[in-house]
């Protein structure tokens, strides 16, 4: 079974359940015919969000037609879509009100739509600032809507993920035994929800390829390490977290880095002996902690076996970015690519294409998500 972790979902109709003024509205336009993916016209229509009268987010049908998605899943050789909230319309900086009803809208809506359809999971968007709410809608996302994983922007207020007051989440999480995936909306470590005073970092001034070339995985590894040496992956070894959009070329870098700055380690410098005084060890090895992260490639990663050489126990997982169109996004020449790569071993790619992914999200061959329906 073939399993696209990385697809973008905004069904339309969702903010038709949601009765607060401020929700805004959406324009849709037919297609100009000028969205083109490997030589092909993509077709379908335009939808433009507005809140405020102020333009929120524009895209493509792909973004809300299942039967569109699915012929583009055919294309590509998936038989399964992950499907995550899209970002932009669902910022953690909405009114909080407005927030708590647009999330449970979402997964009203979501859970809806796939209902009895295997070829897609459905992922709950919670309003993260509200942590007692989203205990409650979590839940009811899992539990009655069938909702197979949580997303993610980032950390809560004015911290990353190692924030305490997230602790009830992971709880809660863990005893639904589901993944939270995460997928930044600002994708640099300074524009990150969670450090709102750093927003209007000029550091990327001029180079708008930046934040999406660079922030995913400079955000991941900050927030990865420190969801380790915080001991937070000690105190929740069950959960799991899926990481989208930044490639998988520095996990093993960033697994010798984090176990050569140990206090354990005879050649560390006194500089990190130092900054470990006072502070509770962690159980394990650092890079011991990258079981509980699946991480997702992009198929262009050609060096993917020399990544996997550096971890051989790794979760790579896959996934295409449908509908964007942005480098990340390979739709419809994801699969053919890593199953075309020479040094890869066959066992890998199949762990690559499916197998982990599989194991994220707790399926079997013969589970819920079998073969991709004609």
């Amino acid at each position: 079974m073939y399993i696209d972790g990385d697809t973008h979902y905004w069904p339309l109709r969702f903010l038709d359940k949601v009765k607060h003024p401020g929700k805004g509205y959406i324009k849709l336009d037919e297609d100009d015919g000028k969205y083109v993916r490997y030589g092909e016209v993509v077709p379908g229509s335009t939808a433009t969000y507005y809140r405020d009268g102020n333009k929120v987010h524009s895209f493509k049908e792909g973004r809300w037609s299942l039967s569109l998605r699915a012929e583009y899943m055919k294309k590509d050789g998936f038989d399964v879509q992950v499907l995550i909230p899209d970002n932009r319309p669902l910022i953690y900086e909405l009114n909080a009100e407005l927030g708590r009803q647009l999330a449970r809208a979402y997964n009203d809506t979501v859970a809806e739509d796939i209902q009895g359809d295997d070829r897609f999971i459905g992922v709950a968007w919670i309003y993260l600032p509200d942590i007692k709410e989203s205990l409650k809608e979590l839940r009811r996302s899992v539990k009655d809507l069938g909702l197979k994983a949580v997303k993610f922007n980032g950390g809560w207020g004015d911290g990353d993920l190692d924030n305490e007051v997230l602790f009830p989440l992971y709880e809660e999480t863990a005893d639904l035994d589901i993944p939270i995936l995460l997928h930044p909306a600002a994708r640099t470590f300074e524009l990150q929800h969670s450090h709102p005073w750093l927003v209007g970092s000029e550091r990327f001034q001029g180079y708008q390829h930046f934040p999406t070339a660079l922030g995913f995985s400079l955000t991941y590894m900050v927030s990865a390490a420190r969801l380790i040496f915080s001991g937070v992956l000690d105190r929740f070894p069950t959960l799991k977290f899926g990481l989208f959009e930044g490639g998988i070329g520095w996990v093993p870098w960033l697994m010798h880095t984090m176990d050569a700055h140990m206090p354990s380690e005879a050649t560390v410098s006194i500089a990190v002996r130092q900054f470990f005084v006072g502070k509770k060890v962690i159980q394990k090895k650092p890079s011991e902690y990258l079981s509980q992260f699946y991480i997702t490639a992009v198929s262009w990663e050609s060096y993917l076996a020399d990544t996997i050489n550096g971890w051989p126990n790794h979760n790579i997982i896959i996934g295409s970015d449908f509908d964007h169109g942005d480098a990340v996004a390979t739709w419809s020449r994801t699969v053919d690519v890593i199953k075309k790569m020479p040094a890869l071993s066959e066992e890998d790619k199949e762990k690559v294409l499916g197998g982990n992914a599989m194991r994220l999200f707790g399926m079997s061959e013969n589970g819920a998500a079998a073969k991709m329906k004609t």
